[in-house]
């Protein structure tokens, strides 16, 4: 017989997973740690696959892009990883399943000085933990 979805799942790794991009990220506005009402969609997808995956435990890590002190982008990135635990735990995400950390400016997806770039940088990623 072939493999459930939940066989398949369940022979995943965590690096296997990431690489799917099951999980999308959330991006913010300069200087904010507000979740955007055109973000709000991707993380209610994510809410759904979490629910799915109910053994599955992530860690949300915060960014920024390179403008401000490498303080200032470590607190910035801290506020954005929590404030999508808030929002995933607020949609009926048990919290144990969510840590965050804080990757300030020093894990850039895109490293042009330009405002698209730094846009793609100001954002709430998930991992496999």
């Amino acid at each position: 017989r072939p493999l459930t979805e939940d066989e398949i799942f369940a022979r995943k790794s965590l690096d296997e997973l990431n690489n799917e991009k099951v999980l999308g990220d959330a991006f913010f506005a300069l200087d904010s740690a507000q979740i955007g009402d055109d973000q709000k969609p991707a993380l209610q997808k994510d809410v759904e696959w979490l629910k799915r995956w109910s053994s599955t435990k992530v860690m949300v890590e915060g960014h920024a892009d390179s403008r401000g002190t490498p303080e200032y982008n470590l607190a910035l990135g801290e506020k954005r990883a929590g404030a999508v635990r808030t929002y995933l735990v607020n949609l009926g995400v048990d919290a144990d399943r969510i840590t965050v950390v804080s990757k300030g400016k020093e894990a850039p997806v895109c490293s042009e000085e330009t405002e698209d770039c730094w846009q793609k940088n100001r954002r709430a990623h998930f991992t496999g933990q």
